[in-house]
This record gives C-alpha cells, structure tokens and sequence, in this order.
C-alpha cells in the first residue's frame, strides 16, 4: 500500500452517492456558484456557513456517508474537516466542479 491514498473524482463521488442508500452529496461552493449549475440532488450548504447548529439540525443521523464537493475556491477538503469535527465520521472529499463531466441543473 502506497503512502498516498487514491482521492475520489467529483463524478466517481456522485457515482458512489447515488448508488448507496445511506449517502448524501453536499456541495460546499457559494450559492451564487451552485445556482450557476450543480449536480441534481445536491444540498447545498456554502464553507462558510457550515456551522454546528445548522449542521447538526439538517443532518442528525451522523451515520450517513456525506460526499463533499467543493471547487478550487471553496475547498472541500476544509467542509470535510468540518464534518469530521461535528462526528461526522463518513465525510468524504468529493472533488472539484471545475473537474466534473456531465449535467449540471440549475
């Protein structure tokens, strides 16, 4: 096993999320961004308004796989670390919209 583990793609992330029953994709990009184009089904909950309150009264069930895309502006990788705080322990990066292939809703 190498030092590096493999980081999920956004489109390998939204593959895994739809099919599992337990899972949920969070996109964490301003909601000027998301409104511009996101990926059906998403919740969208901005970086910066990722708080304990708001979290912890959407999401109760901290058993849930929450895939976490983001962009190069709006870094999963810190939405992810913010899950992980709160006792979500199936926080999962989910890649960058600018990498996505495929339909967007808006």
């Amino acid at each position: 096993m190498g030092i590096f583990k493999k980081r999920l793609t956004v489109n390998e992330a939204i593959n895994a999320a739809h099919t599992s029953e337990n899972a949920i994709i969070i996109d964490c990009r301003a909601k000027e961004d998301y409104q511009k184009g996101h990926v059906a089904g998403t919740k969208n909950i901005p970086l910066d308004k990722i708080t304990e309150d708001r979290i912890l009264r959407r999401f109760p069930d901290k058993e849930k796989s929450f895939y976490i895309i983001g962009s190069y502006s709006y870094r999963s990788e810190k939405a992810v670390k913010a899950f992980k705080k709160l006792g979500y322990k199936n926080a999962i990066f989910g890649g960058y919209m600018e990498e996505h292939h495929g339909i967007l809703v808006k």
